[in-house]
């Protein structure tokens, strides 16, 4: 078989003539060198909490004993009084019962950071696994006939698709009852879900709240610092692992938003800002 040989070959006096094609292939491998040289340079730093989450065994170890607490401590409340109204706990949704760590896995890979279209679309899918322990819980709470709400911020037009989510995993959800409560759904709904709490407070005893960070279980007034969230936390203490039941989530949360002085997200800061938050003792 003959070798293709360019121009050049079969007339070694010519000048080189490149080509636009050749040109738009040779500016595409560069940009594509670009890419992935600023790629590397610049990983994305949610990748190690990321991994934590999806592949360490001490993640699944830590929600299944925070949900075991909560259920002991549900059994605990029903055999020791009667109750009057009927009974209640709150549950939010993203990285308390369902992991939505594929979704920032996607955008680590693909190096776009959160995009709230991106977002759209993993809610859309009603695919994210539970977070462990979250079904068995939550399954024997509504067994023993009490009603789960689902308080979410996710906003009140992702409401179908967080149900269908929900429903596939077999969390109990009342079809004569509206059990997901999300951020608008109602005037006063706000991001802040003290108003969701109150509504509920209102109608139910509430024996129970779980969520993932701090403004699940109490409204954190807008740039409300570190040292000041402690503070809240510490206030509480007596309801921690008794009412309220915190669980674990690196990736992301108002947490990192209080280290900054404008409120913007710590992982978006210069390098030299976050080392200045580091404790050394």
């Amino acid at each position: 078989m003959r070798k293709h040989q360019c121009r050049q070959d079969e007339n070694p006096g010519a000048p080189l003539r490149p080509t636009l094609q050749g040109l738009a292939v040779f500016f595409i491998a560069i940009a594509t060198v670009a890419t992935a040289a600023c790629t590397a340079t610049r990983p994305d730093e949610r990748l190690h909490s990321t991994l934590w989450v999806q592949a360490s065994a001490e993640y699944a170890v830590i929600t299944r004993q925070v949900f075991k607490m909560a259920k002991d401590e549900i059994d605990e409340d029903l055999a020791s009084t009667n109750r009057v109204r009927p009974l209640a706990i709150i549950v939010d949704v993203d990285q308390t019962i369902l992991d939505n760590s594929g979704q920032t896995a996607r955008s680590i890979i693909a190096g776009s950071g959160f995009r709230s279209a991106d977002w759209t679309e993993w809610v859309n899918e009603a695919s994210a696994p539970g977070v462990p322990g979250a079904l068995e819980y939550l399954q024997y709470v509504a067994a023993q006939g009490v009603a789960v709400f689902y308080v979410t911020n996710r906003s009140a037009e992702k409401e179908d698709a967080t149900r269908r989510n929900l429903e596939q995993l077999g969390f109990p959800l009342n079809p004569e009852t509206d059990m997901i409560l999300t951020r608008l759904e109602q005037p006063g709904w706000t991001r802040d879900k003290a108003s969701r709490r109150q509504w509920l407070a209102s109608r139910f005893e509430v024996l129970q709240i779980l969520g993932d960070e701090l403004s699940d279980f109490l409204s954190l007034p807008p740039g409300t610092d570190a040292e000041t969230r402690l503070h809240m936390a510490q206030s509480h203490h007596e309801k921690w692992g008794r009412q309220w039941f915190m669980l674990p989530n690196p990736i992301y949360g108002s947490w990192e938003r209080a280290l900054t002085p404008d409120g913007s997200s710590i992982y978006d800061a210069p390098m030299e800002q976050k080392i200045r938050s580091l404790k050394t003792q």
